[in-house]
């Protein structure tokens, strides 16, 4: 999934719902604040592989949500 679906997608959950979330590389603590940061990191660095694993965390955040609201309904 291209950055901009990914960003789109995430951008339409309450993301403040998530807080707390566990993921892999640690819990996130403050679900909007994570998602703005990676996404500004990543489209400030476009292009450079170096920072693959901020835009694999994010797809992991919503890949998590996902289940998270599907288990919900």
């Amino acid at each position: 999934m291209k950055l901009e679906k990914l960003k789109d997608k995430l951008y339409k959950l309450d993301l403040d719902q998530y807080n707390g979330m566990p993921l892999r590389m640690g819990n996130v603590l403050n679900a909007k604040k994570f998602v703005n940061t990676h996404i500004l990191f990543l489209e400030a660095n476009a292009g450079n592989i170096t920072y693959i694993c901020y835009y694999n965390r994010l797809l992991e955040f919503y890949e998590k949500a996902k289940q998270w609201i599907a288990e919900k309904h």
